[in-house]
């Protein structure tokens, strides 16, 4: 790391997308030098694989133009996504949802893409297996001092918080405050697996699973909701299956937080998806229960209580760290991506280390409330696709009116704008004629 004065020194904990975005953001930038921990032993990204639009796709390609052939080196598909009525009187109907064209996404696993982000970056920025004991702040401006597991001790002037719903750096923006701190129970469950592509074929189909013709189909059930589409260049089947108790009664947490897993025998696994109409998805639960012969173990949703702020004056959280949300629009992905693109472009821009609050308080001011907004709109959908909405259900018609709505909040993104006004917020911050660095 530069010794500079005149060095910006950041560390990244958490080595998950949101860091590895920020990170491949900041390296275009010789002021700033940038370090990035993950306390287990590898750079990891675990759960179901991602599916980019193509303003994702952009706002990548804004950060870092290489991560577009990161995609492709990670064995992304391009794909056309459908949205079909599973159950009810209308099982078999289409949703069109405007703005997503066929053709206009790509999919693509999770930490196939991570591994290609952080494919030849500098080792000595990269710190997996490295646990971080305390954060403290020094007096008098001096920054940041972390100390490690092993007593050993480092300076930084920025510490960007990517560890996740469950890290810890949340706690160092928002306090001892366990409501806004630890992530609550949703209701929502949800389990992924993988499965090459001929077996998925020969329990499903292959009407809607064709290499030649790759689709992100979802189906929408009565309390349930199913997906499925092809990863790692069309070798994998991806499924996900989601619930929604009929009650809104929400999980009880026990004594150290939320429950992570909600648990089926088989025949019950098998009777919540038992009004599902279509061959497709009865081979979903199929393929499911091959894998789960004794007990079904799905995964609990968590989601914070939205935070009243992403930031302190040289602390920074960003993605799930800053706002863990439900997965059904992928938008937590999404936003990270967008406040990586923001929060580079400000640190970028940083005249002196004096600027920095300045900068973060406007990366808050202009990204917290589409994050809570991308938030509120997970949720909504959440309850549309598993048929759970109220006064919508399983009519076609209206799931269609509400997602359109939902989806259009997510396309129709102008980073740009969402960029100038950061940028606006903080030369106002530091005052009329404020310099930058070239």
């Amino acid at each position: 790391m530069s010794s500079s004065p005149s060095t910006i020194r950041v560390a990244i904990i958490g080595g998950g997308l949101a860091g590895a975005a920020v990170l491949r953001g900041l390296l275009r930038y010789p002021h700033i030098a940038v370090d990035m921990y993950e306390s287990r032993p590898a750079f990891r990204e675990e759960g179901p694989g991602l599916t980019f639009t193509t303003s994702t796709q952009a706002i990548l390609a804004a950060i870092d133009p290489d991560l577009e052939q990161c995609l492709d080196r990670a064995g992304a598909l391009v794909t056309t996504t459908e949205t079909i009525v599973a159950a009810g009187p209308h099982a078999g109907r289409k949703i069109e949802i405007n703005g997503l064209p066929p053709g206009s996404e790509k999919n693509v696993g999770r930490q196939a893409f991570l591994t290609e982000m952080l494919k030849g970056m500098p080792p000595r920025m990269m710190h997996p297996g490295t646990r971080i004991a305390s954060v403290t702040e020094l007096p008098s401006g001096q920054g940041l001092s972390l100390t490690f597991a092993d007593g050993s001790q480092k300076k930084y002037d920025i510490v960007i918080g990517a560890d996740g719903t469950h890290g810890f750096t949340r706690q160092l923006v928002l306090g001892a405050d366990e409501s806004l701190v630890k992530p609550r129970s949703t209701g929502f469950w949800g389990l992924p697996i993988k499965v090459p592509l001929q077996r998925a074929q020969q329990a499903m189909g292959s009407q809607y699973l064709d290499p030649a013709d790759p689709k992100h189909i979802g189906w929408i059930g009565d309390g349930t909701g199913m997906l499925h589409d092809l990863l790692d260049n069309g070798a994998e089947v991806q499924l996900l299956v989601w619930g929604k108790a009929d009650d809104d009664v929400e999980e009880e947490d026990g004594p150290s937080g939320p429950s992570w897993a909600k648990l089926f025998t088989p025949d019950e696994f098998q009777e919540m998806f038992a009004s599902n109409r279509m061959p497709v998805c009865q081979g979903m639960v199929d393929l499911i229960l091959s894998v789960y012969t004794v007990q079904v173990a799905a995964i609990c949703q968590l989601e914070h209580k939205p935070a009243p702020t992403y930031v302190t004056k040289n602390i920074c959280l960003i993605g799930d760290s800053a706002h863990s949300m439900l997965p059904f629009q992928g938008a937590s992905v999404a936003i990270a991506i967008e406040e990586a693109l923001v929060l580079s472009t400000l640190l970028g821009r940083l005249p002196s280390k004096t600027a920095i609050p300045a900068a973060l308080q406007a990366f808050d001011r202009a990204c917290r409330p589409r994050a809570e907004q991308a938030a509120r709109s997970s949720a909504e959908t959440g309850l549309l696709v598993t048929g759970r909405a109220p006064g919508v259900g399983l009519d076609a018609d209206l799931l269609q009116q509400h997602l359109r709505r939902n989806w259009e909040f997510l396309l129709d993104v102008d980073v740009d704008a969402i960029r100038a006004t950061a940028n606006a917020i903080m030369d106002q911050l530091l005052g009329a004629g404020a310099t930058t660095w070239a």
